[in-house]
């Protein structure tokens, strides 16, 4: 026979799943699928509206919850009799101040505060602290050492900063208990290999003493941000594939430099649960070839990051590719790549050393900015069939690639009045030594509204469209140039081209051309003309023949404004 009475301030709500409300329990074994609802909590159990509680009569009972914290924080009066077994903090945890009576069979003469530090974990500061921050082992061993079952279960952020491999045992037990973990920041922890350890032994056997079976996708479910700094022995994340024990449900950030000896960041299988991820910066990882390990799996496996946004990797001396197979990503925006001189190619057709690679058409729709230097083994920036996947590229950085030929390799017919790029508002190129195209087809309206065109050290280059929006122009150390190009010519007034928002025109050192303009054209907005080393130069712009025969006083300023600064040195 046995007696379990609640009492609530109100009405419970439907939502508290743990315990509905019970007046009268008189078979023990009744209250057993009450206590396993408990047992199989996966967060920490808060009775929300309980003020009072009455056990009675219960011989087997030990503790409220078997492994999960129970919080009673209104909690203010408690009976217990003939609950023989009844463990230390078996009740959960209180803060002291909240209860106003106890009362105990045979324990009448014992003050209240023993009794209740009896039934009760009071809580501490580590019980309700929702940021920690660790910078020393010394400071972790004593953490360690007077860890109670309450501490860290609040936890949201948490740093730790030149900790020793004792830091591996303390992650261990924040896998088991801080459910509302979110941010996890690791930095110059020069001796750890790994930072998780999730064998089944270390899992079952926490500190916290559970011993429930491992359910798929229990921990962490809650991590938004990891950030890795300076781990320098640092080899796996994991010791052994997690993919049944951590749910990457919620993670939105990955930051992790300088961690030179890591060799896998993600399995294929991770790397498909990483559905919420939004950042993923990878910078001085000298031994990581590939970001997602195919493993031994040769078979073509799909990864789609549906919600990735931006991606940088820095640095990265042996990366081949993202990922041996197909990848897509459907919300990329921001996509930097310096110093990986190893890359092979980022994905199948985009950013890539094959010319007869040919790039998803649902990859990259939403891409708005691409940075590449110092890729010495990129031949194109893109491979496609029409182009038409990059119409939201804004800006286009391409610096130091030894080995690229072509920016954009289109390999189907296209009209020559296909608009391609039209977003698109800044493109530099920098030491590109065999660049000898920025496109392969004649398109009449490529890029129409690019502002900003910057072009140095391309020596291979002979040809080069630009467009009538642009603002600032120049062109320096192209020695094989030999013309420029107006995509789209539009005819103006008396037969003027007309760049109305051109300011800077700069060019130097350019060898082999000839003319810049091939037409006549009109600067009402220029500021500043610098042209220097151009032997081969003939004509800058061509005067209209109908303009000869107007007054001087007509024509002085017709084709520059009186305020443009010139600098002429041949």
């Amino acid at each position: 026979m046995g007696i379990l009475f609640f009492q609530f301030i109100r009405q419970t709500k439907k939502n508290i799943r743990i315990i509905e409300p019970i007046d009268r329990v008189k078979e023990t074994s009744k209250l057993l699928p009450i206590l396993e609802e408990v047992k199989e909590a996966t967060i920490s159990i808060e009775l929300a509206e309980v003020n009072k509680m009455h056990l009675e009569g219960l011989p087997n009972i030990r503790s409220f919850s078997s492994g999960d914290i129970v919080e009673w924080p209104i909690l203010e009066n408690v009976i217990v009799n003939h609950c023989p077994n009844l463990k230390k903090f078996g009740l959960g945890k209180i803060k002291q101040s909240q209860i106003k009576s106890v009362i105990m069979e045979n324990q009448l003469q014992i003050d209240i505060d023993t009794k209740i530090a009896y039934l009760f974990e009071l809580l501490d500061e580590f019980s309700t602290i929702t940021k920690y921050y660790i910078r020393d082992s010394e400071k972790l061993d004593k953490t360690i050492d007077n860890l109670k079952p309450s501490h860290f279960t609040n936890l949201l952020q948490f740093e730790a900063k030149n900790c020793n491999e004792k830091l591996i045992k303390f992650l261990s037990i924040l896998i088991k208990r801080s459910r509302k973990l979110e941010t996890i920041s690791i930095e110059q922890c020069q001796t750890l290999q790994y930072l998780f350890d999730v064998s089944h032994h270390t899992l079952k056997m926490s500190k916290d003493g559970d011993g429930d079976e491992d359910e798929d996708g229990k921990y962490f479910t809650k991590v938004k941000e990891l950030k890795l700094k300076d781990l320098y022995q640092l080899t796996y994340i994991w010791n052994k594939d997690t993919i049944r024990l951590f749910s990457f449900q919620n993670l939105q950030m990955i930051d992790i430099k300088n961690c030179p000896s890591l060799e896998i960041l993600f399995t294929h299988s991770i790397a498909k649960k990483l559905r919420q991820i939004k950042e993923l910066k990878l910078e001085t990882c000298v031994k990581l070839d590939e970001v997602v390990d195919h493993g031994q799996d040769d078979k073509p496996t799909i990864v789609k990051f549906p919600t990735l946004s931006k991606v940088e990797f820095k640095s990265l001396s042996k990366l081949i590719h993202f990922y041996l197979h197909h990848l897509e990503f459907p919300s990329l925006k921001t996509l930097i790549i310096e110093k990986c001189p190893q890359m092979e190619k980022f994905t199948i057709g985009f950013v890539t050393a094959d010319a007869s690679s040919i790039i998803d058409e649902k990859c990259f729709s939403e891409l708005n900015e691409l940075k590449l230097d110092s890729c010495d083994k990129l031949v194109y920036v893109v491979s496609s069939k029409t182009l038409q996947e990059l119409r939201n590229l804004k800006k286009l950085i391409v610096t130091h690639c030894k080995s690229m030929k072509m920016v954009f390799n289109i390999h189907d017919k296209i009209f020559h009045s296909t608009e391609l790029l039209q977003h698109l508002d800044e493109l530099i190129l920098t030491n590109l030594p065999n660049l000898t195209n920025i496109i392969n087809k004649e398109i009449d309206m490529f890029y129409q509204n690019l502002q900003i065109l910057q072009v140095n050290g391309c020596k291979s280059l002979k040809w080069l469209p630009m467009s009538l929006m642009l603002t600032n122009m120049e062109i320096s150390n192209c020695e094989s140039l030999e013309k420029i190009v107006i995509s789209n010519k539009e005819e103006g007034t008396r037969g003027l081209t007309t760049f109305s928002h051109l300011k800077v025109i700069s060019l130097e050192n350019l060898t082999n051309l000839s003319s810049v303009f091939p037409s006549t054209s009109k600067f009402p907005s220029l500021e500043m003309l610098k042209i220097a080393n151009c032997p081969t130069l003939k004509i800058f712009v061509e005067e209209f023949n109908k303009l000869k025969d107007l007054p001087e006083s007509t024509t002085s300023n017709y084709f520059f404004p009186n305020s443009v600064s010139f600098t002429l040195v041949f």
